[in-house]
């Protein structure tokens, strides 16, 4: 699969499913030999086995976005529309209602 069509994730989903399974926060150490361990015999969590100074690394930076094959519905990253963006909108875009109650005046 193409690495530009995967879904993208906050890797901090990712360190939040070692979390729930060992029951507290990781440790680089232990969320190295967590992302490593591969139980199910295919690839590791993120493709490579990762040493404690990847994992020191990922800790520190959990908001970063990843692409990631196995990410569930919810920790999907989707990008936010600009025009769906509320009152945030440019200078350009007018209130319809706005402009409709302006000119009955």
């Amino acid at each position: 699969m193409d690495a530009s069509r995967l879904p993208k994730m906050m890797i901090g989903f990712v360190v939040r499913r070692c979390t729930v399974e060992l029951g507290r926060a990781p440790t680089p150490a232990e969320f190295a030999a967590w992302a490593n361990a591969d139980p199910a015999g295919g690839i590791n969590v993120f493709g490579r086995a990762l040493s404690e100074a990847d994992a020191r690394l990922i800790l520190r930076h959990q908001a970063r976005l990843v692409s990631a094959r196995s990410a569930a519905a919810e920790e999907q990253w989707v990008e936010p529309d600009p025009l769906l963006a509320g009152e945030g909108r440019g200078p350009n875009v007018v209130s319809l209602a706005a402009a409709r109650l302006r000119r009955a005046r």
